[in-house]
């Protein structure tokens, strides 16, 4: 019978250096062949050791061996020869730059960096370089960053952490108000289906549309007001006087809204003193500033998560999922604001 080969028993040194290489080592390889010689010390043959890792019977010898003649260095790969990458430091660098000129076209970037370096790349490659560079391909985003005032941002930005500090101590409470509408022409989510075989629903070009004006605090209260009817300076004050009459009127509440024709007009301003008299008071954002109205983030989960798909078939069907979303708010469904 052959003997059974396992190694020279481990120093307590030694099986702290091969545990902690074990635990934490950065690559999986180094990590299982620590956890070998381990398994080794403890007395497990090599045939046992093979089947707990599930590795050839060769490599687990080959790995004892590696150890015992230099230790754990013999357990790290050493580094690989490969082929010279294509791009050299220069060149990412250099491609850092020429996409910050020319963004969106791939294609007139990898003619522009051939001509340029006398180098011909793949789009592949060119693509890998710049994810490599941190870079990822994206849809571009319209922004009003660059129209608002910065100053009256932050101001506003330290106005609604005050407002929110004295909600939690219970002075007031915060509603943030704004509009959306719903339609089967709206932007739907996107969905995973077989390749070739992508989801389709219905388009349609001249689709009614489910107007939704509401009222959301961060407490997880929703009052909403509807309309099929194209939203006017008088559907958004009846929006409000909805609001006033349901609101408990011994509570103060302050409404943050945003700086909409409508919101601003001469009718809607004469209602304001009125509104205050029920102990509702109105705070505008600073123009330019959608994120500040956290009731966007509402709008979105209702448009790209929680709406299903189905909903889109009929312009019924997204009436009723609709108002099935908004009359669960803060049962079915929620917003974690924190």
């Amino acid at each position: 019978m052959a003997r059974r080969r396992f190694v020279a028993s481990l120093t307590e040194s030694e099986k702290q250096t091969l545990t902690s290489a074990y635990h934490h080592g950065e690559k999986r390889p180094l990590r299982r062949r620590a956890h070998a010689i381990l398994l080794s010390d403890q007395g497990h043959t090599i045939n046992q050791i093979s089947e707990i890792l599930q590795v050839r019977r060769d490599a687990v010898s080959r790995w004892l061996k590696q150890w015992e003649a230099t230790g754990l260095d013999g357990l790290i790969d050493k580094p690989r020869s490969g082929r010279t990458p294509i791009l050299d430091e220069h060149d990412h660098q250099r491609l850092q730059e020429m996409v910050a000129e020319q963004p969106h076209q791939i294609r007139s970037l990898q003619a522009r960096f051939q001509e340029e370096t006398g180098k011909t790349v793949s789009t592949v490659t060119l693509r890998r370089a710049l994810k490599k560079n941190n870079l990822s391909f994206k849809r571009i985003r319209h922004s009003l960053k660059a129209r608002r005032d910065e100053t009256d941002f932050r101001n506003t930005q330290g106005l609604l952490k005050v407002l929110q500090q004295r909600e939690e101590q219970g002075e007031h409470e915060v509603y943030y108000f704004d509009e959306s509408g719903f339609s089967q022409s709206s932007s739907v989510p996107y969905a995973w289906s077989p390749i070739g075989q992508p989801f389709e629903v219905t388009a349609y070009s001249h689709s009614r549309r489910l107007n939704v004006l509401g009222f959301l605090s961060r407490a997880g209260k929703l009052v909403y007001h509807t309309s099929t009817e194209p939203v006017t300076t008088e559907t958004v004050i009846e929006a409000f006087d909805q609001f006033v009459a349901q609101k408990d009127p011994d509570a103060f509440a302050i409404v943050v809204l945003d700086n909409a024709s409508m919101h601003r007009s001469k009718a809607f301003r004469r209602k304001i003193v009125e509104w205050m008299s029920h102990r509702v008071h109105l705070v505008y954002l600073s123009a330019y500033s959608p994120e500040l109205n956290l009731i966007e983030i509402l709008w979105r989960q209702m448009k790209y998560a929680w709406l299903p798909l189905s909903a889109y078939l009929s312009f019924d069907r997204l009436c009723s999922e609709v108002y099935r979303l908004l009359g669960g708010y803060g049962s079915d469904h929620a917003i974690n604001f924190e």
